[in-house]
């Protein structure tokens, strides 16, 4: 049968979401081999997860959707409790529930939807969940204005770390709207169909060269047409959250 559930976790505790192992090394601890080990342990055989997506080291999720298959008994309020005791409070399953045998975590999303914050004074607080920018003076209007430029379907091979596999880049972005959260914080909400490694964080990134006044606007248009050859800035992974991910049915 198959089954999925949402979690979230902190990001700075892991190696990012998938799995890995590098000849020669010791084997990194991932959100993907946490949550396999605990579920192993929970149902006494071994379980394979897939993730909605795959989050970078130090990037964080409250919504990230996951699917497993398992053949025995499972009682899901149980079974959610002994993950959660497991994972030592750095992640937390919910809403664990039987689902369709060809449901698909990754592949039947319909829209993602990522938050980004901006702390624009120096904090202790909060800065593992934000990009502390200390003192610095950020034009908010030219970055609220320059986001729209993302809005639609684009090409953004530009706007993510190379892939050379031949699968396409095109994305559709829904969403890109700056929240005024107090005089020294800001949240991006981004929202789209898919997003590429690192794309957020080099979006926001541009934003922010643009905020400082390092590039003018229509910056982003110009990236596109592929008519900068200017340095870019790449968002720290802290700001980053998975907020959601949404299905037709779940």
């Amino acid at each position: 049968m198959r089954y999925r559930f949402r979690c979230e976790y902190l990001g700075s505790a892991f190696y990012g979401w998938q799995e890995q192992n590098e000849a020669g090394k010791t084997k990194f601890v991932t959100v993907q081999s946490s949550l396999e080990e605990a579920f192993s342990i929970a149902l006494r055989s071994q379980v394979r997860i897939v993730g909605s997506g795959r989050t970078d080291t130090g990037v964080h999720a409250r919504g990230q959707c996951v699917h497993f298959d398992f053949d025995g008994e499972l009682d899901p309020r149980k079974t959610e409790r002994s993950i959660n005791g497991l994972t030592k409070r750095l992640i937390r399953i919910r809403n664990l529930q039987p689902c369709a045998p060809d449901f698909n975590a990754r592949f039947d999303a319909l829209e993602r939807y990522y938050q980004y914050t901006i702390y624009t004074r120096p904090v202790a607080l909060m800065r593992d969940f934000g990009w502390e920018c200390g003192s610095l003076s950020l034009d908010l209007d030219a970055m609220e204005e320059e986001a729209r430029a993302f809005l639609g379907e684009h090409d953004f091979i530009d706007f993510c770390i190379p892939r050379n596999d031949g699968k396409s880049t095109l994305c559709t972005l829904t969403e890109f709207r700056l929240e005024r959260l107090n005089d020294w914080s800001c949240m991006f909400h981004i929202k789209g169909n898919r997003f590429l490694h690192r794309q957020v964080r080099a979006m926001v990134g541009t934003l922010f060269d643009i905020g400082r006044g390092r590039y003018p606007l229509g910056t982003v248009d110009r990236i596109f047409a592929k008519d900068f050859r200017g340095e870019r800035t790449w968002a720290p992974p802290q700001g980053l959250v998975l907020q959601d991910v949404r299905y037709a049915d779940y």
